[in-house]
């Protein structure tokens, strides 16, 4: 009779497990009907824009964009060597229609950044979504996010050495950036660190500027547009940002 007895509670206990979830790991158990809904998200590729590699083009279209200051517009020519004093970075950091293009713009003589900018993708041409035009900047992508170096000079700091960096990541939020963390390095410190600062805690303002039509010459065109120097002839070698690194 306790054998018996034993079966039975055993049996019973089999039944309790198959109801609950199949008593095994490999059971889906409730979540049979299908994953929880996510995000659609529209496939973008992660090929650098055609501009990028075309910096008498992009030149061009930097030129026509009205919330650029005139400085920078005046200034953007090439240096000595033929090259723009641009470099560039893409990546997927906002929604558009490809990848977002950050371009920074820098002295000839020391490679000083002097502005640096996002522009986003819609409907086949760009729109500046980013502006910082404050000397010794940076910008670049960092894991889908936008990071945008500043370097920190003394009055009698030579540009080669700054005597700290502060460093500043964005998200796309709501058609805008917002910083979600905020450092600085001291590099005069015996083991320099980045600290926590204090976060920005308003959106980044985004430039008054209309869509520009990036007016890359086709395929069948031969030479450059009128007026600029051929891309092989302009370079557009990449220069990292000046300082400590």
């Amino acid at each position: 009779m306790r054998r018996i007895a034993s079966l039975a509670t055993a049996g019973a206990l089999v039944c309790v497990c198959a109801v609950v979830a199949g008593c095994g790991t490999s059971v889906t158990g409730v979540r049979r009907e299908g994953p929880a809904p996510t995000e659609t998200v529209k496939p973008r590729s992660t090929t650098a824009p055609a501009i990028a590699g075309n910096p008498a083009a992009l030149a061009t279209m930097i030129r026509k964009d009205d919330s650029v200051s005139a400085d920078v517009r005046e200034d953007l020519t090439p240096c000595k060597n033929d090259d723009y004093p641009m470099d560039t970075d893409s990546g997927n950091l906002t929604s558009g229609d490809g990848p977002d293009l950050v371009v920074n713009i820098m002295t000839c003589g020391d490679g000083l950044g002097v502005a640096s900018y996002v522009y986003r993708m819609v409907g086949g041409k760009y729109r500046c979504v980013f502006a910082d035009e404050h000397s010794g900047v940076y910008g670049t992508v960092d894991s889908g996010r936008l990071q945008v170096i500043h370097e920190v000079y003394r009055s009698d700091d030579p540009v080669a050495y700054p005597t700290g960096e502060e460093s500043s990541i964005y998200v796309w939020r709501a058609d805008q950036f917002v910083q979600i963390a905020r450092t600085y390095q001291d590099y005069g410190a015996k083991t320099p660190t980045a600290s926590p600062e204090p976060l920005a805690t308003d959106p980044v303002p985004v430039p008054d500027s209309d869509p520009v039509d990036p007016g890359l010459p086709s395929a069948k065109a031969s030479g450059a547009p009128a007026g600029e120097p051929s891309p092989q002839a302009s370079g557009g070698t990449a220069r990292a940002p000046s300082g400590g690194r």
